[in-house]
């Protein structure tokens, strides 16, 4: 049975998420102890469909303006705003779904890495 997660906890794991996304070394094992209390699918989904979609532009610069960590205010707004515009505008939603697949593909090896964190943890 799949647990709905609360808005509160939600913005802590995108929080955690995000680290992925800094212009530095990634501690997914410090990730995976984050998150280790949801869903493993759930996670998963977090992580492609909210979290890349919005941070993915951090790694893809010469010089990636975000070192250390997200702002986590600007984090959460930032992910609230692109997940209402997708679901408001029907091009929009289209676009992101479809950004959503290359997501999947192009930080693949990034989810396998918190996956195998995660099943050392005997969470998965």
């Amino acid at each position: 049975m799949e647990t709905t997660l609360n808005d509160t906890r939600r913005e802590e794991i995108w929080y955690a998420l995000s680290d992925v996304f800094v212009d530095n070394e990634v501690d997914y094992s410090l990730i995976a102890r984050q998150v280790n209390d949801a869903n493993h699918v759930q996670v998963k989904e977090i992580f492609f469909t909210e979290v890349a979609p919005y941070c993915y532009p951090n790694l893809m610069t010469a010089i990636p303006p975000i070192w250390s960590c997200f702002p986590r205010d600007d984090l959460i707004s930032g992910i609230r705003e692109k997940l209402a515009n997708a679901q408001n505008h029907l091009i929009a939603r289209l676009r992101y779904k479809g950004f959503v697949v290359f997501c999947r593909w192009y930080f693949r090896k990034e989810w396998q890495s918190i996956a195998a964190e995660l099943l050392k943890l005997n969470l998965i």
